[in-house]
C-alpha cells in the first residue's frame, strides 16, 4: 500500500518533508505564498488543501512527490477493502505480461486457454460499461482475467488480421484500467497501463489511435501533478490530429475536444485562468459541431462534459459562483456516463464548500456517495471537503448528515 510509514496524516508528511528541508513554517509559508498560519493549520490537519493547484505548489515548494504527499493510495479498511485493492498484485503481474508481449519478448507463453474474439469483444464492451458506472469494485475484480485472456489472444494471434483487433480491444482496457488505478491511487500502475496502451496503439499504425493513448497519458500526468507535461503531451496529439477536423470526423473531433479539456484543467491547476478558458472555448466549440450523447473511444466528450469541466476549472480557480452558473444550465442526461455525474457532483460539493453553504455540499457528496461509494470515498479532494466540515461542524451540515457521510468514507 502507502509508503507512508510515521506520516500517517496529510499534516504529518507536511512536517516531516517540511523537516527534512531545514525550514521553518515561515519559511515554507514564504515558498507557497501563505501565512505561517495557514502553514501550522495544514500541519495539525486543521486545514484540508481542497485545490489541485494547492497541492501542486505545496509538492514542489518541499521537493516531494505529489502522490506521496496525498497519501494515496490510502490504507485497506471500510470502505476500501471491497474497492478492488486486493486484486492489484494480480494486476500488476498481467500489465507486465502484456508489456512483454507487446515488446515482441520471446519466451512468452499463455497463462489461460484461448477464448473467442466476439466473445472477448463483448467482455471489453461490459468493462467499459461498468467503467462509465464508475463501478470501481466491479472494473477492478475484471480486469486481471481480461487482460491475461487478451494477452493469451494476441500470442495466438501473432502474424494474422485479428491481431490489430485485439490490440484495439487492448488499447480499450488499459483505458479503463489507467482510470481505475488513477483513482485507486495506484498512479505508478496506471501510467504502465498508458504505456502498454501506446505501444498497442504504435502496433496498430491507426493515429486516432495514438490520439487516444495521449488522452491517457494526459490522465496520469493530471493525477501525478505534472501540468507542464500534460500540456506538452496532449498539444502535441492535437498537433498531429489537426489536419483531420476539416472533414466530417466525429471520433478525431472527440479527441481533440478531450485533448483541449485536459489541457483546460492542466492551465486552472497552474492558476493560469485566462489559458484555462480559452482552451475551454476551444473545446465548447468543437462540442457544439458534434452535438450531445456520443462517447468515442471513452472520452464522453460533447456540450454537456465541457459544461462539467467548466465547473470543475471554475471551482480549481477559486470561482464558486461562476460553477454554480455552469451547473445549473448542463443537462446530465445528456452525457452518457455515471463516472462524470458523480466527478461533477465532487466539484459542486467544492463550491457549495467555497461558498461556506456546507449543507448543500454534504446533499451534494451524499447523492454521489449513494450512486458511486468507492469513487467518491477515494476521491482526495472530495475526502479534504469532509475534512473541512467536519473541523467547521455547522450545524447544518450535521443535520444533513456529515457525520453518517464522514464514516461511510472511512474517514471517522
Amino acid at each position: 500500500m502507502s509508503s507512508n510509514a510515521g506520516a500517517d496524516s496529510f499534516g504529518a508528511r507536511v512536517r516531516l518533508a517540511r523537516r527534512a528541508k531545514s525550514l521553518d513554517r515561515a519559511a515554507l509559508g514564504a515558498l507557497v505564498g501563505w501565512p505561517e498560519s495557514t502553514v501550522t493549520d495544514v500541519e495539525l490537519d486543521r486545514l484540508a488543501l481542497e485545490r489541485h493547484s494547492a497541492i501542486v505548489r505545496l509538492a514542489d515548494a518541499l521537493e516531494v512527490d505529489v502522490v506521496w504527499l496525498s497519501g494515496q493510495p490510502y490504507p485497506p479498511g471500510e470502505p476500501f477493502q471491497n474497492a478492488g485493492h486486493s486484486v492489484v498484485p494480480a494486476l500488476r503481474t498481467a500489465l507486465r505480461r502484456t508489456g512483454l508481449i507487446l515488446s515482441g519478448h520471446s519466451g512468452m507463453h499463455a497463462a489461460t486457454a484461448p477464448q473467442p474474439l466476439p466473445a472477448l469483444r463483448t467482455d471489453v464492451d461490459e468493462l467499459v460499461r461498468h467503467r462509465q458506472a464508475a463501478d470501481l469494485r466491479q472494473v477492478m475484480l475484471v480486469l486481471p482475467d481480461l487482460l491475461e485472456h487478451l494477452n493469451t489472444r494476441a500470442l495466438d494471434s501473432a502474424g494474422t488480421a485479428d491481431l490489430a483487433v485485439v490490440h484495439r480491444l487492448i488499447i480499450g482496457v488499459h483505458q479503463v484500467a489507467r482510470m481505475a488505478l488513477n483513482k485507486l491511487g495506484y498512479h505508478d500502475l496506471a501510467w504502465t497501463a498508458v504505456e502498454n496502451a501506446a505501444a498497442a496503439a504504435a502496433r496498430s499504425g491507426d493515429p486516432l489511435m495514438r490520439a487516444c493513448a495521449a488522452w491517457d497519458r494526459c490522465g496520469v500526468l493530471l493525477h501525478t501533478g505534472s501540468l507542464a507535461q500534460v500540456i506538452t503531451v496532449a498539444e502535441t496529439a492535437m498537433d498531429d490530429l489537426h489536419g483531420r477536423l476539416h472533414t466530417p470526423n466525429p471520433q478525431a473531433l472527440s479527441l481533440y475536444g478531450a485533448l483541449t479539456l485536459r489541457c483546460a484543467v492542466a492551465a486552472s491547476r497552474r492558476n493560469d485562468a485566462p489559458a484555462a478558458w480559452q482552451y475551454l472555448d476551444e473545446a465548447e466549440l468543437i462540442a457544439a459541431r458534434l452535438g450531445p450523447g456520443r462517447n468515442d473511444f471513452q472520452t464522453v466528450f460533447g456540450p454537456g462534459n465541457v459544461a462539467i469541466h467548466a465547473t470543475e476549472l471554475a471551482v480549481e480557480l477559486d470561482q464558486p459562483e461562476s460553477a454554480l452558473r455552469w451547473h445549473d444550465g448542463i443537462d446530465l442526461a445528456t452525457v452518457p456516463s455515471k463516472e462524470r455525474h458523480t466527478r461533477h457532483r465532487i466539484d459542486l460539493a467544492r463550491a457549495y464548500g467555497q461558498l461556506g453553504r456546507d449543507a448543500a455540499a454534504v446533499g451534494a457528496l451524499r447523492e454521489a456517495l449513494g450512486d458511486t461509494p468507492h469513487y467518491v470515498s477515494h476521491h482526495p479532494l472530495a475526502r479534504a471537503l469532509v475534512e473541512n466540515l467536519l473541523h467547521r461542524a455547522h450545524p447544518t451540515a450535521l443535520a444533513a448528515g456529515l457525520t453518517g457521510l464522514a464514516q461511510t468514507m472511512g474517514l471517522r
